[in-house]
């Protein structure tokens, strides 16, 4: 279901300001959470104090919102797709707890200012731009988290939510709409953005250590790179372990990896040799393969979005290439 861009841009969802929502909620909320509501709203957010505040603003029935919370689990529709030589879960929230959560998504988006290495569901940011970021570089340290959804644990969602300006009770309510299982549900539109709220004092820490490395910084999710001019500092390793060794995140050593030059370097798939982004070789000579069967119009109508998605692709990767030197 596509929502209306207009109820996904409203701070208060089906209410067009707050003194409508304030008239909506009449004698059932007290002065003092009509004050917290009129202090979340100054302050840019969805003003949700309570379940009562959030149904109204949904339009449902807060019996749902309960159902939300305690009955988590009938409300998530879970299967698991082929990644590499395993499977992923994922847990996707039906439609009414889908609405929520995409409408909460995009009114944190707007608030939220993520770091300047942090290009990973943040928005005019892609992982051209974060590989872009180490064109030029002499050697490229790449980790990445596991499983960095679900082990975001949510008793960090709930202090995310009090780090933006919700209180206690309205943030044990969001994250409890937006976690399952105790974490970031793999498949809610929310666990974007809530995962860099949670994220952000790691990436400081990050930040930190970049630089005294004299290392270049880019994370796309859970992607990490470091990239440097100089010989590549071993020392690294070993302060990336102990970083890690103080959260819940781990890292997932058999994608841990190492490139210096002459070798080829990658970032996201793409060369990051001289000062601009490139295709490797084996994804341009597919590309023109492509090229020559749509030219040609040999190519089958259910394959068309596809291979027409690859080739939009190239063009882009060359387009930003082009604005780089």
């Amino acid at each position: 279901m596509r929502l209306p861009q207009p109820l996904l841009e409203s701070q208060f969802f089906i209410f067009g300001d707050l003194p409508e929502l304030i008239r909506a909620l009449g004698k059932d909320v007290d002065t003092q959470e009509l004050q917290d509501i009129q202090r979340l709203a100054e302050l840019g957010l969805p003003p949700i104090t309570s379940r009562l505040v959030l149904a109204a603003m949904l339009g449902v029935n807060p019996g749902l919102i309960w159902s939300f919370e305690n009955r988590t689990p009938r409300h998530y529709r879970s299967f698991s797709i082929p990644k590499g030589n395993s499977t992923r879960r994922i847990d996707a929230p039906k439609v009414a707890l889908k609405i929520a959560q995409k409408w909460l998504a995009v009114q944190l988006q707007q608030k939220f200012s993520s770091d300047d290495h942090v290009y990973g569901f943040v928005n005019n940011r892609s992982h051209i731009d974060a590989a872009a970021r180490h064109t030029g570089a002499q050697w490229i340290f790449s980790l990445d988290i596991k499983d960095f959804f679900q082990t975001t644990p949510k008793y960090m969602v709930v202090d995310g939510f009090k780090s933006l300006g919700y209180g206690q009770k309205a943030s044990d309510l969001l994250a409890g709409l937006t976690c399952l299982r105790g974490a970031l549900a793999q498949g809610a539109p929310s666990s974007p953005v809530l995962s860099n709220i949670c994220f952000r004092e790691f990436d400081q820490q990050l930040k930190l250590t970049a630089k005294a490395f004299g290392a270049k910084l880019t994370r796309y999710a859970d992607d990490i790179v470091f990239s440097g001019n100089a010989p590549f500092p071993e020392g690294l390793r070993t302060e990336l372990a102990a970083l890690f060794s103080g959260w819940p995140w781990q890292i997932a050593n058999q994608k841990t990896k190492l490139s210096t030059a002459p070798d080829r370097l990658k970032v996201h798939g793409l060369l990051v040799h001289g000062n601009a982004v490139r295709l490797t070789k084996g994804y341009r000579n597919r590309l023109r393969a492509y090229k020559h069967l749509v030219d040609k119009d040999a190519i089958r109508e259910e394959d068309k979005k596809k291979i027409l998605g690859h080739l939009n692709y190239g063009k882009l990767v060359e387009k930003k290439s082009r604005s780089d030197i």
